[in-house]
């Protein structure tokens, strides 16, 4: 598994500190803070469509959460949600 890449300020590349403002260099991050965001919601649909039984859902929003932000769990929660696409004798 790669290992998981903190966001930094894509100025002068600071730790990503959860602020509009890099403390370092004053860069604006809002776009950055919003990425983090749009990726979290991302992950509790995915979450909510396994609880729903809809796993094509949740692996579409796994799957985008992980082109936003990659995390560790949020590597596990699409392996988990490509594991319930997949056919097998389960679902048979």
């Amino acid at each position: 598994m790669t290992p998981v890449k903190p966001f930094r300020c894509p100025v002068c590349r600071a730790k990503f500190r959860a602020t509009r403002e890099c403390s370092r260099c004053g860069a604006d991050l809002s776009k950055l803070m919003q990425l983090a965001a749009m990726s979290r919601i991302c992950r509790r649909e995915a979450r909510k469509a396994v609880q729903d039984h809809e796993f094509k859902n949740a692996h579409d929003f796994a799957k985008k959460a992980q082109r936003l932000h990659e995390t560790e769990n949020g590597h596990r929660l699409l392996l988990l949600t490509t594991w319930l696409n997949s056919p097998g004798p389960f679902w048979s």
